[in-house]
């Protein structure tokens, strides 16, 4: 996912929600380092992974996405709740950009 359709798949949710165009949108870089996890509290928050590497794995109460498993069904790149980003690469670090979707009021 590119960070333009990632925006546009924002604004579109924020609508739904009832937010309209009352919220802000940051694009997150993470580096994340071998073998290792970051773990972020988006209670009333929407974060969308974009361009993911194949060793990003990342989940939370929305589903989770993990190119490397071949047994989930369907990948969710919005995460929402307490979410997790792990690397599952053991030699390198990982370069992970996520657009963090933050309303101005509370969610539904």
């Amino acid at each position: 996912m590119t960070e333009g359709l990632a925006i546009e798949i924002a604004e579109r949710k924020m609508k739904e929600l009832g937010v309209g165009d009352n919220y802000l949108i940051r694009l997150r870089h993470f580096q994340i380092p071998p073998a290792s996890k970051i773990e972020l509290n988006a209670e009333n928050e929407l974060l969308i992974l974009v361009k993911p590497d194949q060793y990003v794995k990342m989940y939370s109460k929305a589903g989770i996405f993990n190119l490397r498993d071949n047994r989930i069904n369907e990948m969710q790149y919005i995460h929402r709740g307490k979410t997790w980003i792990i690397n599952q690469e053991t030699k390198r670090y990982l370069q992970v950009k996520i657009i963090q979707v933050i309303p101005n009021i509370k969610l539904k």
